[in-house]
């Protein structure tokens, strides 16, 4: 018997291109529907189906069509591009946000007067991944942000260490912890200033602080 697998293609029409996805259920039934891909589109005006599509057919190839709709869409509610890869799939089946995005985002609010980050050395650690094989062996880096926000009485601080955010999967994490740690400290205390996800009136209301906000890692 042959595999059943998903598919999608390109298909030639009569004076235009569809993209056509074909998916299976959990009965083995076939399912195949048809996306049109217009002559003049760019990723900001393209709707939500064909988005969909282009995303089925190559970075989100791996999920099931719904899936990626849902994507789509939480991404749009979010003020987010997923074809820049705003979103992804993390690996526990959630819908993630990258650090990249949450920072962006925390800018452009003009509540950021400045930050800090300094990166300094810990004790000794070592990261191996699942098969036991070591793909890290160095200081256990501690990074301390201090974000100053416009309008508050004291700064946010935010300190964690390598050994919170290590992913031993991640070729990034493997090959440049330093980086991956600042960004990713970053995102987190810039997000107690600006979370994303919600319109500002809908956001946790955040006390304007009279001593430091002392957020541990998490």
């Amino acid at each position: 018997m042959a595999e059943q697998s998903n598919s999608t293609a390109l298909v030639k029409m009569d004076n235009s291109y569809e993209i056509s996805i074909r998916e299976f259920d959990a009965a083995g039934k076939s399912n195949t529907f048809m996306v049109p891909v217009p002559n003049n589109v760019d990723a900001q005006t393209a709707s939500v189906m064909l988005r969909a599509a282009v995303l089925k057919n190559t970075t989100w190839k791996q999920h099931a069509f719904p899936v990626v709709l849902h994507a789509v869409i939480y991404a749009d509610r979010m003020g987010l591009d997923i074809m820049a890869g705003d979103v992804y799939m993390a690996q526990e089946g959630r819908i993630s946000t990258t650090a990249g995005a949450k920072i962006r985002h925390a800018m452009s609010t003009g509540k950021i007067k400045g930050y800090t980050i300094d990166i300094t050395d810990g004790d000794p650690i070592t990261f191996k991944d699942k098969s036991g094989k070591e793909v890290y062996k160095g200081p256990n880096l501690q990074a301390k942000v201090t974000v100053t926000v416009d309008g508050w009485n004291a700064p946010v601080i935010y300190s964690t260490t390598l050994a919170e955010w290590f992913v031993s999967y991640n070729p990034n994490w493997v090959s440049r912890p330093s980086y991956m740690l600042r960004r990713n400290a970053l995102s987190k205390a810039l997000e107690e200033v600006a979370p994303m996800g919600v319109e500002a009136e809908e956001a946790p209301t955040i006390e304007q602080p009279t001593l430091p906000i002392i957020i541990k890692g998490e």
